[in-house]
């Protein structure tokens, strides 16, 4: 469904007090496909009203410093648990309990219709591989715990006014990121065997369409507070079709685990043979391998990083951004100088940003700030071309917002005319999704 009738058909969930009760936030960019008789995505939103109790934690007994491979099988197996005999729709996951954050669906990249995919950022052309001649597609789905599933509910408890002040992830928190590549086979060998989701999904701005999309990355973060100076452990793994293992998510290979920003670290301190103390990286990995003998950076100046994530950052440094409003890009430009680009990868602690005077930050969740910026480019757009009246709402807490922005309800549609101008507009398009493309 074009977005112009996405923005009326969520208006009127957000105006129904019926429905907010009972499902606030949409599913999707799209309504299925009338002749579509496979799975339909359903985004998990019963987030806890109480703080969960946390189960067993296997990972919290390993070093990840000293044993980060027993330690990134740990958090896999904990996330595989469940969630692969239902592929992934998580609400019915019979272990423990799983969630999405809410308005992801916003925007050109959007939730698809079949899995919730969200467009990421594109791979180059021999970014992957040698053969790979043309620039493949990225999509890909997040899932919190219930720890992490607990913060969601606290930031949008009221869904017309998102509060960014809540956003503190627990100890335990897991979110786990499952990232496709509409690379084939032929062009990146490794991927044979991989497993295959069909999305509708399309490239930039063209027209969405059914295509198949294979697994290629497994990300993760961890609240984990021996993780003294940002009080997370990212992870990535890839898939590699000659790795040993009976199934394909056995055949998943650590590729780097990340702790910290190594702040001041950069490309002459690797010249000179130093290697980053706050990440490991594998170098059996065959993307790192192919990385090195290609001449192309992983993460900036050897840190933690997957194999479709930008090379001028990290895994941490990328969420580091997360903060409302998004005024600090996910990367830093690669003509900034190198002093001016270590703003990036400053250690930071959950609620700190790296724009403290204009922005909140949000505890390293870029779900949290993508879906935040979303859902004001929304109100903004409803209240510029009439579709709906927007007005100030009181929020009990503090809420950080751009100058002249909300918080904002939006209390009633306008009539046919109204809608008939919303038919003609183009979506609003926030600073993530540009800097991902």
């Amino acid at each position: 469904m074009p977005i112009q009738r996405l923005a009326i058909r969520l208006f009127s969930w957000l105006a129904s007090s019926a429905m907010l009760a009972v499902q606030p936030f949409p599913n999707a960019h799209d309504q299925p496909l009338a002749c579509w008789k496979g799975p339909v995505f359903q985004l998990s939103q019963n987030y806890p009203a109480q703080p969960p109790t946390p189960g067993p934690l296997p990972w919290s007994s390993i070093d990840f410093k000293t044993a980060p491979v027993p330690y990134m099988k740990a958090v896999l197996e904990y996330a595989l648990d469940g969630n692969v005999e239902v592929d992934w729709e998580v609400q019915k996951n019979l272990r423990r309990k799983w969630y999405h954050a809410p308005w992801m669906h916003w925007g050109e990249g959007g939730r698809e219709f079949i899995h919730g995919l969200t467009r990421e950022r594109h791979s180059r052309p021999k970014e992957l591989w040698f053969c790979q001649k043309t620039e493949a597609q990225t999509w890909a789905v997040s899932v919190y715990n219930e720890l992490g599933g607990y913060t969601l509910g606290r930031v949008w408890a009221d869904p017309s006014a998102p509060n960014p002040v809540e956003a503190h992830f627990r100890a335990g928190t897991v979110a786990v990121k499952l990232l496709f590549t509409s690379a084939s086979p032929d062009e990146v060998p490794y991927l044979e065997g991989s497993k295959v989701w069909q999305a509708f999904v399309a490239s930039h701005a063209e027209p969405r369409k059914l295509t198949d999309l294979r697994l290629l990355q497994v990300d993760f973060a961890v609240r984990d507070e021996r993780a003294k100076k940002t009080g997370w452990v990212f992870g990535t793994f890839q898939y590699d079709r000659d790795a040993p293992g009976a199934t394909r998510w056995q055949k998943l290979v650590p590729v780097a685990l990340g702790w910290g920003n190594d702040y001041r670290f950069t490309p002459d301190d690797l010249e000179l043979g130093l290697q980053p103390k706050e990440s490991w990286t594998n170098s059996e990995a065959r993307i790192v391998r192919y990385r090195k003998f290609a001449g192309m950076d992983l993460g900036w100046a050897g840190r933690a990083n997957g194999p479709v994530d930008n090379p001028r950052s990290s895994c941490l440094s990328c969420h580091a951004t997360a903060q409302v409003p998004a005024t600090i890009p996910l990367a830093p430009d690669e003509k900034l100088p190198v002093e001016e680009k270590l703003l990036w990868f400053q250690n930071l602690k959950g609620g700190e940003s790296l724009d403290p005077e204009r922005a909140h930050g949000l505890d390293y969740s870029l779900q949290l700030s993508v879906g935040i910026q979303n859902f004001y480019d929304w109100v903004e757009l409803v209240r510029n071309h009439g579709v709906a009246t927007a007005r100030p709402k009181l929020a009990s807490k503090p809420v950080f917002l751009q100058p002249g922005r909300g918080p904002f309800v939006i209390y009633r549609v306008s009539g046919d005319e109204a809608e008939q101008k919303v038919f003609r507009l183009l979506p609003v398009y926030s600073m993530y999704h540009a800097e991902r493309q």
